[in-house]
C-alpha cells in the first residue's frame, strides 16, 4: 500500500521539493542571451515590465529605454523601433509600457532598473492619465511588480523620507496587498518608521530571493515576438534618411490607412473601437479637466526615481488627435493648461529636455487613433531621438535635478495657477 502511494504521489512530491529548491537557490542561470534581450526590447510583455533581469542586462548593451504606455504598441514604419533598425541607430529602443501603465507603476519600474544609473531614458507623458481620480486601482494592482515592491521596501531606509512615505501610503491606498510581513513593512514606511530587522531579513531572503529566481528562470520564456512586424514596417522605409521625404511618406501612408473616416483615425482602430458607437462621443469631452489629479503627485515620485539614479531623461508630451478634440468638444484650454502645468513641474526641478508635441503647427496625422502618437507624430519624435540615441551615457550637466516636495502635496495636485 505504501509503495503504491509512493509510486503515485512520490514523483509529485519530489518535483515540488525540487521546484522550491530551484526558486530559492542563489544560483543564477544564464537565461538572458543577446537574442532574448533583443526580443524583450520590443515584446511589450508584462513580465519584462514587472521583472528586472532582462532590463538590467539590456542596460549593459546598446539599448536606451522608452517608457510609456499603450502608444508603444503602435508599430508603424515610423515607430522608433522600426526607424532604429532601418537607419542603424547606435543604440536601440527598449520598450517599457502597456495600456494602463502610468506614473506610479513606472516609478516602481525605474526604481528597479539599477543599471540605469548615469544612463539615458525617454519618457512619454499622456495627458489622459491626469484625470480627477488618477490611475485606476485595478490597473495599478495588475502592473505592480512584487519584486519591485520588495526592492522599494528594502531601500526605504535611504533617500527622501517624505517621498518614501508618499509612495508607501499611495500603494496602500490603491489596495496593494502582498504577504502579511510585506504589508506590515509598507505600513511602517507610510507611517515614517524604518522597517524592522525581521521584516528586512524576511523580505530580502525569502520574498525577494524567490522572486529573483522566478524572474531569472521564467522572465524571458515564450515572450511576444514582434520582430516580423518591425521587419515589415522597416521595409516600407526608403534606404536613405531624408526627413522631408519621410514626412510626405508618413502623410501618404496615414491617408491610405484612415480613408474610411474623416477623423484621421486608423481604419482598423476605428472599426473595432469606435464605428458602432461613434455618435456617443459627440461633444462628450466638453468638461475635460487635466488640472486636478493625484497623477501629478505620482509623476513627482517618478521624477524622484530618475533623480536618484542620475538618469538623463527626454520627456515627450504626447499629442492628442486634433480632429478628435473638435469632435468630442474638448476645450483647447484643457490641453494647453495641462501642458503648462506639467512643463512647470519638470523645468522648475531641472528636467529641461522636453519634446512637446502638443503645439506643432501641422497636426495632420500626428496621432494614429484618438490619443496616441502614430505616423507623423512618431516621425517628429524620431527626429529628436536620432541624436539622443547616439550616446547612452548621461551628460552629468543634464542631471543636476532640484527636487521639491511641494509637488507631492494636494495643493499642487489641484493647483491651477503656475
Amino acid at each position: 500500500m505504501k509503495k503504491k502511494l509512493w509510486m503515485t504521489f512520490g514523483p509529485v512530491i519530489v518535483a515540488a521539493i525540487a521546484l522550491l529548491v530551484l526558486l530559492w537557490t542563489p544560483i543564477k542561470f544564464k537565461t538572458i542571451t543577446p537574442t532574448k534581450i533583443d526580443q524583450a526590447s520590443t515584446s511589450l510583455d508584462v513580465r519584462v515590465l514587472k521583472g528586472e533581469d532582462v532590463k538590467n542586462a539590456a542596460e549593459k548593451e546598446n539599448y536606451i529605454p522608452i517608457i510609456g504606455s499603450s502608444e508603444l504598441s503602435r508599430m508603424d514604419p515610423f515607430h522608433p523601433s522600426s526607424m532604429a533598425q532601418k537607419y542603424h541607430w547606435k543604440n536601440k529602443p527598449f520598450l517599457l509600457g502597456n495600456p494602463g501603465t502610468a506614473s506610479l507603476t513606472q516609478a516602481f519600474n525605474v526604481n528597479g532598473m539599477t543599471n540605469l544609473k548615469n544612463k539615458k531614458a525617454v519618457f512619454i507623458i499622456s495627458p489622459q492619465w491626469f484625470t480627477k481620480k488618477g490611475i485606476r486601482t485595478d490597473a495599478f494592482k495588475y502592473f505592480l511588480s512584487p519584486m519591485q515592491l520588495s526592492g522599494f521596501i528594502l531601500n526605504s531606509n535611504h533617500g527622501n523620507k517624505e517621498m518614501n512615505e508618499y509612495v508607501a501610503r499611495r500603494a496602500i491606498d490603491l489596495g496593494v496587498k502582498e504577504g502579511p510581513i510585506e504589508n506590515q513593512a509598507l505600513q511602517r514606511i507610510a507611517n515614517g518608521q524604518k522597517i524592522t530587522e525581521t521584516q528586512r531579513f524576511y523580505v530580502k531572503h525569502f520574498t525577494r530571493a524567490s522572486l529573483e529566481s522566478q524572474d531569472n528562470l521564467f522572465g524571458t520564456a515564450f515572450l511576444n515576438d514582434h520582430q516580423e512586424k518591425i521587419d515589415e514596417a522597416a521595409s516600407k522605409l526608403p534606404d536613405d534618411y531624408d526627413y522631408k521625404k519621410l514626412n510626405k511618406l508618413a502623410a501618404k501612408m496615414a491617408k491610405q490607412h484612415s480613408h474610411e473616416n474623416d477623423l484621421q483615425i486608423g481604419d482598423s482602430f476605428y472599426k473595432k473601437q469606435l464605428m458602432k458607437r461613434i455618435y456617443t462621443y459627440k461633444n462628450s469631452h466638453r468638461h475635460a479637466d487635466y488640472l486636478h489629479s493625484p497623477e501629478y503627485n505620482d509623476f513627482q515620485a517618478l521624477l524622484y526615481m530618475f533623480k536618484q539614479n542620475h538618469v538623463q531623461v527626454m520627456f515627450v508630451i504626447q499629442p492628442v488627435n486634433e480632429k478628435w478634440v473638435k469632435y468630442t468638444g474638448m476645450p483647447k484650454s484643457a490641453l494647453i493648461n495641462f501642458d503648462k502645468k506639467i512643463t512647470y513641474q519638470l523645468k522648475s526641478q531641472g528636467f529641461n529636455d522636453i519634446v512637446d508635441l502638443t503645439n506643432v503647427k501641422n497636426k495632420n496625422y500626428i496621432a494614429e487613433d484618438t490619443i496616441h502618437m502614430g505616423w507623423r507624430g512618431w516621425l517628429m519624435l524620431d527626429k529628436h531621438l536620432k541624436n539622443f540615441y547616439k550616446d547612452k551615457n548621461a551628460d552629468p550637466s543634464q542631471t543636476q535635478y532640484r527636487m521639491n516636495n511641494y509637488f507631492l502635496t494636494d495643493t499642487w495636485a489641484n493647483n491651477t495657477k503656475f
